[in-house]
């Protein structure tokens, strides 16, 4: 298990299982620093509307702005408690709720 520093330094779990199933057959550790890159310098956070304990963490990539693709991370909130879910590049990728500028 790993532990993330988010831009507010707070601490988040990364674990073992999830950087396996983010990870896939890719390079586990450039996936890491992909989740570590847009967790502490995210260009937005946002809130779930149905699941208020999910955070969305979102960064813009400048080597994938031809393809305007994004990095997405999925983290889940239970008081101090925080855990990576999930981790995937998208587009227009939004589910609603409060945003936060960072």
């Amino acid at each position: 298990m790993q532990v993330l520093m988010d831009f507010q330094d707070r601490a988040i779990r990364l674990t073992d299982e999830r950087r396996r199933h983010i990870a896939g057959p890719a390079d586990p550790r450039g996936v890491v620093q992909a989740i570590r890159d847009t967790l502490q310098h995210p260009d937005e956070m946002q809130e779930a509307f149905r699941h208020p304990q999910m955070r969305l963490f979102y960064r813009l990539y400048s080597h994938r702005m031809e393809d305007d693709r994004v990095f997405y991370v999925v983290v889940k909130v239970r008081g101090y408690d925080m855990l990576v879910v999930t981790a995937f590049y998208g587009r227009n990728f939004s589910w609603g709720g409060a945003r936060w500028k960072v």
